[in-house]
């Protein structure tokens, strides 16, 4: 009796020890996921910026005026400074043709994105990530494009703004990481093909790993998964765990080696099969096992939820808070507010002081929302310089009080020290929303903030502007 009972702790401890680091698996690959998120989103949101700038009048002035070029490729150039990363960024036209580039000898060169060698693929307005060899690439180097295209209404090719990043900076990011014997990380996109690995593997880098029999679809992947698989690379079983970024089709893989993660286990299982007497000792070898596990889960957790930049609740984070608070309200008849705060001229900030002082002013920003809220309110980062604020059981009477005190509050004290020991201040822009009886979502009243928003940045700025419900 007393050997089945150990036998079934036996399992029951592998089982556990399995599940455990499969959690660790999958929340590591998101939390890398949201850090190498952040370039590739960074650089999208550059490219936007540059598709709004730069439009057909623009693009047909530099098909015929080579000074006008080479001005759009300096600009180009100052933007590409803007994102670590990034080797280079180009504008094209719809012949996928470049007309300036911050390295003005791709001037002239075809693009090689599939939307320029699938003319009869429909296109649209977002974000495509894709892999380039270094043969087909217009710099010679392998990279990882990522390409935002201006759209016709029919979903033709119009142009758009292209930005390589170098292969090498994917390899030199994922093997920053310190990673256990036989473990292994890896970007890939939704295709299977390994852009990034580590330990490095040269010779798989750029071509489609065959998936593993239990693997998730790398298409159909739209946010976590984790599976035990042999891996077709090195043949080792791995407890993989698997996240996409959001909204764009890059993956990272983190891979734990199964016999090293069960070597401590089978050691204690050759204690226990010596003698009943090691019971105590093994049960708490497996206890501090455990604490260290749920630790490592909470850290984990954090790190998930967590903007790194401020330490407030992340975007994920702040939506599932919002879609929690929205369902109480609805159900208890209760009141709800919502704040969208943005810095203005943000971008003046960073072109004049730099992006290390933009950063201060966020997390000044930050400092001022979290004086000024309640216990009960969220705070959360909404994206770039972009927070929102949750208000329960609060009308738009004191909604805007809260708002429009964060607003002088900021004026009058909040202060981004630069990197010449100056003290930059700085103004916000607040829309402020309540619950309506027509809202069916969340997202209806973010929508609604976020057009107050707007209408107090095309009023001027620096001022609070709130919508009632009708």
């Amino acid at each position: 009796m007393v050997a089945v009972v150990l036998a079934l702790d036996l399992a029951d401890g592998r089982n556990g020890i399995i599940a455990d680091r499969a959690s660790l698996a999958v929340q590591k690959s998101q939390f890398m996921s949201q850090w190498f998120g952040t370039t590739i989103l960074s650089t999208d949101y550059v490219l936007r910026d540059i598709n709004g700038k730069v439009g057909e009048a623009e693009v047909a002035a530099a098909a015929r005026s080579s000074e006008h070029a080479t001005r759009l490729s300096v600009w180009l150039a100052q933007k590409t400074a803007t994102v670590p990363g990034i080797a280079g960024i180009s504008v094209y036209g719809a012949d996928c043709v470049f007309l300036a580039a911050a390295d003005t000898r791709l001037i002239g060169f075809k693009s090689k994105q599939k939307a320029c060698e699938e003319r009869n693929a429909q296109v649209e307005d977002k974000a495509y990530v894709q892999y380039v060899p270094a043969e087909k690439s217009a710099s010679h180097r392998p990279v990882i494009l990522v390409s935002r295209h201006r759209v016709s209404p029919e979903g033709r090719l119009l142009g758009g703004a292209l930005a390589a990043i170098d292969l090498d900076f994917a390899q030199k990011w994922i093997g920053s990481f310190d990673i256990a014997e036989h473990d292994v990380l890896a970007v890939v996109d939704t295709e299977a093909t390994l852009l990034a690995r580590n330990p490095p593997l040269p010779e798989a880098i750029g071509k489609p790993a065959p998936p593993p029999a239990d693997q998730p679809n790398f298409g159909e992947t739209r946010s976590s998964a984790t599976f035990i698989a042999v891996s077709p690379l090195d043949g080792r079983e791995r407890i993989f765990g698997i996240s996409k970024i959001e909204d764009i089709p890059v993956l990272i893989i983190v891979g734990f080696d199964k016999q090293g993660v069960l070597r401590e286990w089978r050691r204690r299982a050759w204690q226990l099969g010596g003698g009943f007497a090691l019971l105590v000792a093994l049960s708490l070898l497996v206890l501090r096992a455990h604490l260290t596990a749920l630790h490592q889960r909470e850290e984990m957790r954090k790190l998930a939820t967590t903007d790194m930049l401020t330490g407030v609740a992340n975007r994920r984070q702040l939506v599932e808070t919002g879609l929690h608070e929205f369902s109480r309200a609805r159900r208890y008849g209760a009141h709800l507010a919502l704040l969208m705060v943005d810095i203005d001229r943000f971008k003046a900030i960073n072109d004049t002081w730099g992006h290390p002082t933009g950063d201060r002013a966020i997390q000044a920003l930050t400092t001022a929302i979290t004086g000024i809220i309640r216990d009960q309110d969220k705070v959360g980062r909404f994206g770039g310089e972009e927070f929102a604020v949750i208000l329960p059981e609060t009308e738009m009477a004191g909604a805007l009080v809260i708002a429009e005190r964060l607003r002088a509050a900021v004026q009058d004290t909040a202060k981004a020290v630069s990197d010449c020991s100056e003290m930059v201040g700085f103004t916000v822009s607040i829309g402020v929303a309540t619950l309506d009886p027509k809202d069916k979502s969340f997202e209806d009243l973010i929508g609604r903030a976020d057009k107050m928003l707007y209408a107090a940045k095309d009023g001027g700025r620096n001022q609070v502007v709130g919508a009632t419900p009708s």
